[in-house]
Formats: C-alpha cells, structure tokens, sequence
C-alpha cells in the first residue's frame, strides 16, 4: 500500500484547531475596548454633577457576543435605583407645573423634562462605524493566527 504525505498539512490543521480561541480572544478585547468607548461616550452625554454618569457600567456578556453600557446593579442614587434614573433621564419623565423645587430655586414651567436619549444616539451614530472596526480586527487577529 502507497502512503502520500502532503506536506504541511498536520501545520494547517493544528492553525485551524487554534482558531475559535483565537476569535473568542479576538471579539474579547474588542468588546472590551468596545464598552470602555460607549462608556465614555454616554457618561459625557449625560453631564452633570457625575454621581448619574458614575453609576454606568459596560457589560460583556459571557459569550463575548455583545458589549452593553447600563446602570450599575445595585447602586442607589438619592433613594432611587440607578436604573429608575437613568431611564428617566434617557426617555424624559413628567413633572408637576407650579410645584417648587428647592434645589431649583424656582417653580417647574413644564409638564415634562425631555429625554437626553443619550444611549440611542451614541448607538446609532457609533455603532455602524465600530461593527466595521470591530470586524476587520477579528479578521487581522484570525489572519494572525493562520500564519502562525
């Protein structure tokens, strides 16, 4: 019986065997530099005195499948959950005409506070760009590792 050997076949395989690590790495620290943006981003749109924009969070989820920025479990601000705040402040909240606000100084004019939509916006003005971004690096990183 003839044997044939292909030569640099067992190489080729074992970079094949290599690569779901190598793209779970790869979408890793995307996500991570991902969230750490989309972070920044968000917390500068909300402004403020910091204590709401302090208490974001970016999340990766666990199969490194997406990057999420969101209020920080557990956190409390002034007596009201994180999330209850900073949902207010991205969708607006309605208020009472005529009351006084101390804090103010001055009676509220209108009967709602408009949104910020400070998650929409940063996500539809980013997100397209760093899909593309985030892509050609897993690409890179995957031609990397083949040509190991």
């Amino acid at each position: 019986m003839q044997s044939v050997e292909i030569h640099g076949l067992r190489q080729v395989q074992e970079a094949f065997e290599r690569l779901p690590e190598a793209v779970r790495r790869a979408k890793a620290e995307v996500f991570e530099a991902v969230g750490e943006y989309l972070l920044e981003d968000v917390q500068n749109r909300i402004g403020g005195s910091g204590r709401v924009a302090g208490a974001q969070e970016y999340q990766v989820s666990s199969g490194k499948g997406y990057v999420a920025v969101r209020a920080k479990k557990e956190t409390w601000l002034d007596g009201a959950a994180a999330g209850y705040v900073t949902n207010a402040l991205e969708n607006g909240h309605a208020q009472t005409p005529g009351r006084y606000v101390p804090a103010l100084g001055a009676r509220l004019r209108r009967d709602r506070v408009p949104g910020k939509y400070m998650y929409q916006i940063t996500g539809r003005r980013e997100g397209p760009r760093m899909a593309e971004e985030a892509a050609r690096r897993i690409e890179k990183a995957v031609l990397q590792e083949l040509e190991k």
